[in-house]
């Protein structure tokens, strides 16, 4: 973003793009536990550098617009560059359950919402309405201001669409706060004793109600407050619950209180057998929450006896098989045991990893393919030919970026991969403002693709000459931060070699 600042202070980003001139984001299929996936976009720079900085230039007003909700613990702060964000919790999620807590005195009920597909289905013109009033949206709907300038600029790094916000910026996050923070408001209003006892992160509510009747009341309230923003509850996810509704899921605390014994390796390992299975079989109940996720970073102190260290590493590969959204954590945990002397047994963990690579390459899951590349890179395994030709087949711009990287260096590889497709789609003309800009821009960043006198954009042409790329290499790569204790047992992290 910086180097795009000085483009623009050079007079290449002189004007946003204009109605017509659209430009669209990349795609790329996240995974969530239990196989539910989400579609996250990375916009195309050139029209994101546009909206965050009228993000930028409005913040106070955004921010005044957002604190109107009573009971957002979602809403956004100006975050610290050193976490990696523009934004951050106003709350931190580790004080949100101590947050609805707090509103439990005088309930006696239950009512938690969810929105339906709230980002995919937040209307644009809405953020408008959020900041001026419908009414007096409506009748000028060719203002001047914020509000229609968030709206154009919105449409406009989304191919002209006037549903839908990208799933991912902070923009994004920060946007659909306004417009939420207008919801509640007139909730509140009507409801005034709802501020004491409601609580919502994102389009998640949680109210304590005290009877049946104030739970229904609300609940009318806010699907009409949400119909008139073009918004509707998702009927799967509502529920009138009687009583008190834990904080705490019930698994989370039977995984947390689990038995965990480091004084001897043996104890440990009969323990971490013990642990998973528990969260394979409550994984079984609640495949939605991220069981074998939490399962995975519970193990603390650090597995590290020449018993535990195995049964851990084989029962943190099979939950990756398992539930693919712990391949981040899969690599915190390999990363960690391989910095700190640990044996990875680099065969096995290359043959599970280049298994599962050609089976999501083949699902087009850009998230497990991305991640398992990575891992691949930043720990040294070989990729098999045959997993990289299923990946070279995807249409997913993150994974064929690192799978070209990851051949780079291999004449085995270059020769057993076709990259004829990928190369087709970088080079195609304004593919660098199409979805296909990502690739379309690494790949000619990098001389793996022709630059095509970069489709006569000049900003594309200077950000190159600049040396802006948005691909991450192997030694910029910072360490992933796992904090884990030396087991009772281990005088030392060093690891005897057999």
């Amino acid at each position: 973003m910086l180097h795009l600042r000085r483009l623009r202070q050079q007079g290449q980003l002189a004007h946003p793009p204009s109605d017509g001139k659209w430009r669209y984001p990349a795609k790329f299929s996240l995974t969530r536990a239990g196989g539910l996936r989400r579609s996250a976009e990375i916009p195309n720079p050139f029209s994101q550098y546009f909206l965050a900085e009228a993000c930028s230039a409005n913040w106070t007003r955004l921010q005044r617009l957002s604190a109107q909700s009573p009971i957002s613990l979602s809403r956004p702060v100006r975050g610290y560059y050193s976490a990696g964000r523009s934004l951050a919790y106003k709350k931190p999620i580790a004080e949100w359950g101590r947050e609805l807590v707090a509103r439990m005195p005088g309930g006696r009920l239950t009512l938690r919402t969810d929105i339906s597909q709230f980002y995919p289905s937040i209307y644009t013109h809405a953020v408008d309405w959020a900041i001026r009033g419908k009414k007096k949206a409506k009748l000028n709907i060719h203002g001047t201001g914020l509000g229609p300038t968030l709206d154009k600029l919105l449409r406009n790094g989304r191919g002209g669409q006037t549903i839908g916000l990208s799933v991912g910026p902070d923009t994004s996050w920060l946007i659909a706060e306004v417009v939420l923070a207008k919801i509640d408001a007139e909730l509140a209003k009507r409801h005034p004793s709802l501020s004491k006892r409601c609580a919502r992160f994102g389009d998640d509510m949680t109210f304590y109600a005290t009877s049946h009747d104030e739970a229904h009341s609300v609940l009318a309230t806010y699907q009409h407050l949400l119909l008139d923003f073009e918004l509707a509850v998702n009927p799967n996810k509502v529920a009138v619950i009687d009583g008190l509704e834990p904080v705490e899921a019930r698994w989370v605390r039977k995984l947390r209180t689990h038995r965990y014994r480091d004084r001897s390796d043996s104890n440990l390992a009969a323990d971490i057998v013990d642990l998973f299975d528990l969260a394979f079989d409550e994984r079984q109940r609640f495949a939605t929450q991220g069981v074998m996720s939490y399962a995975i970073m519970r193990c603390n102190p650090f597995p590290a006896g020449a018993s535990s260290w195995p049964l851990y590493r084989d029962l943190v590969l099979a939950s990756v098989g398992l539930e693919p959204s712990t391949l981040r954590h899969a690599y915190r945990v390999l990363r960690f045991a391989k910095d700190h002397g640990l044996p990875v047994d680099q065969d096995r963990v290359s043959e599970v990893l280049n298994d599962l690579l050609a089976r999501h390459a083949a699902l087009e899951h850009g998230f497990e393919t991305a991640w398992i590349l990575f891992i691949l890179r930043e720990l040294g395994l070989p990729l098999d030919a045959a997993s990289g030709r299923a990946v070279a087949g995807m249409s997913d711009a993150c994974s064929l970026i690192l799978l070209r990287d990851l051949c780079e260096g291999s004449s085995r590889l270059m020769q057993s991969v076709d990259f004829n497709q990928a190369v087709k789609r970088a080079e195609a003309d304004d593919a660098l403002s199409s979805s296909d800009w990502l690739l379309a821009y690494e790949f000619r960043h990098a001389r793996w693709a022709r630059p095509k006198k970069w489709d006569s954009v000049d900003g594309w042409k200077d950000a190159h000459r600049l040396g802006v790329t948005f691909y991450v290499s192997p030694n910029k790569m910072p360490k992933p931060r796992l904090r884990r204790r030396l087991p009772l047992f281990r005088p030392s992290w060093a690891y005897p070699v057999r």
